[in-house]
């Protein structure tokens, strides 16, 4: 069962690198070159990393290319407890793997502080700034703001940053949530939809139900509202093409501080159209 938790505070898209050791990396700007061919500087100056604090215990810096700007601040010590049981603990990872990333010793925090007001370009630009601090000691990357984490495997590569800009990577940008009101019964609802000005979702999962068909309907929605930059609010309803079902849109009435996003929550129902 996960826990009621008070709500994390709002930031704007942000990264932790969580590493084993307390050796925090602090790269040159060739590094974040050799990162970033997708990024071309279209006659900017070339891709600069600035670091104002260097200490065995801390970091701070800042990072600009291509337009961005971000700002960085390296720890050697864990996250909070309460951010890594809120990320890492309810990301769908093997256990094995949560184990490891709970047992860091360092984190950097990467934050997009602005450039450009494309989300995905932003998000982009965290990862490929990320890629610069990979290490063999990095466990795993965490969005606190979709409560969700994930080892670097090769989610970090210049390669992986193309396929996201042609496709958003769902299970490493957006968080899928149970709050369970029993053993069998729960609501799922997705963290992080606020950073593309969408609304979360909601959806009281049943027994019998499958969870991953509606994160599935939870993605087509959030294609939907995301690219076609559509409203919807409570009371809305919305035909489900083909399909004789429409679906419902109503506010959040329990466990507001589980289930509220930034940008606001909406639950889903499923109902059969009037004849």
């Amino acid at each position: 069962m996960t826990e009621s938790q008070p709500y994390l505070p709002v930031y704007p898209p942000t990264l932790h690198l969580i590493y084993a050791t307390t050796d925090l990396p602090t790269p040159k700007a060739a590094r974040l070159v050799e990162r970033m061919p997708y990024f071309p500087t279209d006659g900017q100056e070339s891709p600069t990393l600035t670091w104002t604090r260097q200490s065995p215990n801390s970091s701070l810096g800042s990072a600009a290319f291509s337009g961005h700007q971000l700002q960085m601040a390296g720890l050697a010590v864990p996250l909070p407890p309460d951010v890594v049981d809120r990320t890492v603990m309810v990301s769908p990872w093997q256990p094995q793997i949560k184990a490891a990333m709970r047992q860091h010793r360092a984190n950097i925090r990467l934050v997009y502080a602005g450039g450009n007001a494309n989300p995905v370009e932003g998000m982009l630009a965290l990862y490929a700034l990320a890629g610069a601090f990979e290490t063999e000691d990095l466990l795993g990357i965490v969005n606190p703001n979709a409560w969700n984490a994930h080892p670097p495997a090769d989610f970090l590569s210049p390669a992986s940053l193309d396929q996201y800009r042609l496709e958003i990577p769902f299970n490493l940008w957006v968080g899928y949530v149970r709050f369970y009101t029993d053993d069998q019964s729960f609501w799922l609802v997705s963290k992080g939809h606020h950073i593309f000005d969408v609304p979360d979702l909601a959806y009281f999962v049943e027994p019998g139900q499958d969870p991953e068909a509606i994160i599935t309907l939870f993605i087509n929605l959030f294609h939907y509202l995301y690219k076609q930059d559509v409203f919807v609010t409570a009371g809305d309803t919305l035909e489900i093409h083909g399909s004789g079902k429409q679906l419902q849109f109503s506010q959040v009435t329990e466990l507001i501080d589980d289930l509220m996003g930034p940008s606001g929550t909406l639950v889903i129902t499923q109902a059969e159209n009037p004849d």
